[in-house]
């Protein structure tokens, strides 16, 4: 097996389980409202539509374990996820946003000059823009956070 099967195969199954996680959430209460099923399904079927097609499509073009780095990196990035989860409980959304978006950018920029003053910029205007989008276009409420 590929690096390209073993990862659709991956995002197949977290799509899988993130569609079984959405079917355990509440309906909406309010008429017209699409509920809060929506986007998880949403996000879910675009996990498995693609780990399905890059299980199908994937090559034979390398051997299908990840380097050593490579396992690093992956495990890091779920680190930051899950710090990123349990800090938007407590300091609510904007924060953790934006701290969790600074870390991956500055992660992924690792080899790259990319100036500390940009990685904070993407950060703050990608962390504005998402709030916004939410809040006011789409009238979500976003975390607050449990100690403020």
């Amino acid at each position: 097996m590929t690096k390209d099967r073993v990862t659709g195969l991956i995002a197949l199954v977290l799509g899988c389980a993130v569609a079984a996680a959405s079917a355990a959430l509440p309906p909406s209460t309010m008429a017209g409202d699409i509920g809060p099923k929506a986007f998880p399904y949403l996000s879910a079927g675009i996990l498995i539509l693609c780990g399905g097609g890059l299980f199908i499509t994937g090559g034979k073009k390398a051997p299908a374990f990840y380097t050593r780095e490579q396992l690093g990196r992956l495990a890091m990035i779920f680190g930051v996820v899950l710090c990123y989860v349990i800090v938007m409980y407590y300091l609510g959304y904007r924060i953790a946003t934006l701290a969790a978006l600074y870390v991956l950018c500055t992660m992924f920029s690792r080899g790259k000059e990319i100036r500390l003053w940009k990685r904070l910029a993407f950060s703050i205007i990608l962390t504005g823009v998402l709030y916004f989008v939410f809040t006011k276009l789409f009238a979500i409420p976003l975390p607050g956070g449990q100690l403020f």
